[in-house]
């Protein structure tokens, strides 16, 4: 391992410093008003949009909730600020085991600069969320890296039966470099947790480009029954391997409220691949949308799926599950199970097997510890290597005032692609600065 030198332990103390007297001086200017956010604590950018807490399951998209990509939980897009503007910074301290990806890399002292800016509108019928954070990256052993992270969200209501959401999402610059970043959450209902996303990443494929993009629709045919239309759009690019990776996908589905807390759904599923590999898939099923207490919800569904025979290799089936329930007033759980269309920026491939779950605890009214596991395998195909990837974390977070948090975290993930792999470990310790909003702890 090598140890940080004097001149970079001189630029950590200063830049934690700085960090802090900046957020002191802010603190005495900023009043007391609370960006509406989920009342939980942390995510392509990917996103879950099964419902939260609310009258009836068929309410599917009336209160959305977007990820911050400053890791502190989730968004609301259900606000009544006309403007706000809101800035932040997560500066952080470690040791990372192997910052080269190598079967057997060599460790290196850390330090991280990611800068956080939000902009949320509203009008009486539509909301938007814009969202920006680089995260800089320095070694005391090896070159730095970057990684530029960027969301836009619109949710619209076009009349009272009618609901439109539009949300992009991209991202650029070193793959390996999103796991020094605050951890990127999704929303399951109104908890936060860790995507399959978190568990994969190319560490050999140079400065990638990620791009997705979605349009959601949803209908109220009665009080009882909505139809729905999702569409979706990933595209990767990796220069330094020669690939250009896409796939869409549409979902069509009907969803028919049976009693307060309990649904019924029926979709159809097609994807599309184009790019590096080409095919095409048809499918459908059904499944349940559950909400036996107000904190708890689960969605379940599943059917065949089946690939055209210019694909040279079947799926088979398709499925997803979600459960997420907040144990008690200062605990919450949740569950992630899948198998999908593989994400684009996991290279050629014709589908993934997904896991992930996590604990959340409030353990005083200033300290919060998170644990959360994930796990992603993508499909083998001839000229491609199979991929599998777990990630694992921890962290115990403390407020230190309003909008002032420190944390301490370990994240861990082993990798493999055919007959290669290998693990890396890291230890952080981050200040976070969030003004405006609430404390993470909450």
């Amino acid at each position: 391992m090598k140890i940080m030198n004097a001149p970079w332990l001189i630029r950590i103390v200063v830049v934690l410093c700085a960090g802090l007297c900046a957020v002191r001086i802010q603190a005495q200017s900023v009043p007391d008003t609370s960006l509406d956010t989920a009342p939980s604590q942390s995510q392509t950018s990917s996103e879950v949009t099964d419902p939260g807490p609310s009258k009836s399951p068929d309410q599917d998209q009336r209160n959305q909730f977007v990820p911050a990509l400053d890791g502190t939980g989730l968004v609301s897009m259900r606000t009544n600020h006309r403007f706000r503007f809101l800035a932040g910074e997560t500066t952080t301290s470690g040791w990372d085991s192997n910052p080269e990806n190598l079967p057997k890399g060599s460790a290196s002292a850390l330090y991280t600069v990611s800068p956080y800016f939000s902009l949320q509108a509203s009008t009486n019928k539509t909301q938007y969320l814009l969202q920006y954070e680089p995260t800089f990256n320095f070694y005391s052993g090896y070159s730095g890296n970057t990684m530029q992270v960027a969301s836009a969200k619109v949710l619209s209501s076009a009349s009272d039966r009618l609901t439109w959401t539009l949300g992009l999402s991209g991202s650029h610059g070193q793959d390996s470099a999103r796991l020094l970043a605050p951890t990127q959450s999704i929303p399951i209902g109104s908890v936060p947790g860790t995507g399959p996303n978190s568990s994969s990443y190319l560490p050999n494929a140079g400065t990638i480009t990620n791009i997705d993009g979605s349009l959601d629709l949803h209908y109220d045919l009665s009080p009882k029954n909505f139809l729905g239309f999702d569409f979706a759009n990933s595209f990767s690019s990796m220069p330094s391997l020669n690939q250009k990776n896409s796939v869409a996908t549409t979902n069509l589905f009907f969803t028919h409220g049976l009693s307060p807390t309990l649904g019924i759904l029926a979709y159809q599923q097609t994807s599309q691949y184009y790019g590096t590999l080409s095919c095409t898939t048809f499918g459908g099923g059904a499944g349940i949308r559950w909400q036996p207490l107000q904190s708890t919800m689960l969605v379940l569904k599943g059917g065949p799926q089946i690939n055209a025979p210019i694909c040279k290799s079947q799926q088979g089936f398709s499925y997803s599950v979600s459960l997420a329930t907040k144990l008690s007033g200062k605990s919450q759980f949740y569950l992630l199970a899948g198998r999908q269309p593989v994400t684009g920026y996991l290279g050629p491939g014709l589908w993934e097997d997904s896991f992930s779950g996590g604990y959340h605890r409030q353990i005083s009214s200033a300290n919060v510890i998170v644990f959360d596991v994930g796990f992603v395998t993508s499909s083998t195909l001839k000229n491609v290597s199979s991929y599998r990837g777990v990630y694992f974390s921890s962290s115990f977070t403390h407020t230190l005032s309003r909008g002032l948090s420190i944390a301490s975290s370990y994240r861990s993930y082993d990798e493999s692609s055919g007959a290669t792999g290998f693990n890396r470990n890291i230890l952080l310790l981050s200040l976070i600065w969030t003004p405006n909003s609430r404390p993470p702890s909450q």
